[in-house]
């Protein structure tokens, strides 16, 4: 059975994740960011509903992330990404006074965080074989 626990569902989510942090703004000239901000105004409608695509895609992504990982796996979480960034530059093998560099990374650790924090409601599942009571007792809103 194939589940958001296993492995595929976890990949599934992560790349996901990093398709909408990259797809958003990446430093290479070929993002949202960039297709909205030079050219031309045409296609304004077609702009207008991607934008909305992607700021419905964070939404989801840090609701989940938020309800998945709660307060007290997050803050840590955060704080492990960012000791990790911290001992890469302390070790010289990434320069954050480098723009590129430094955009890079930032984007790398918004990934590693969403992306931890989609399916670990799943994983959490799967090792103790509990439900979230959050996802029990909170009826969906529509149907």
């Amino acid at each position: 059975m194939y589940g958001a626990g296993q492995l595929g569902g976890v990949i599934a989510r992560t790349l996901t994740v990093m398709l909408l942090v990259y797809g958003t703004y990446n430093p290479s000239g070929y993002s949202y960011y960039h297709w909205i901000t030079q050219g031309d105004h045409d296609m304004m409608a077609s702009k207008v509903c991607v934008g909305l695509v992607v700021v419905l895609g964070f939404i989801i992504c840090i609701n989940a992330t938020v309800r998945s990982l709660g307060g007290l796996l997050l803050t840590p979480g955060i704080g492990l990404v960012a000791a990790l960034i911290w001992m890469l530059s302390s070790w010289n093998w990434i320069d954050l006074s480098d723009h590129l560099q430094r955009t890079l990374v930032l984007e790398g650790a918004i990934v590693a965080v969403l992306g931890a924090g989609l399916p670990f409601s799943q994983i959490r599942f799967r090792l103790a074989g509990q439900k979230d009571s959050r996802t029990v007792s909170n009826p969906p809103l529509f149907g």
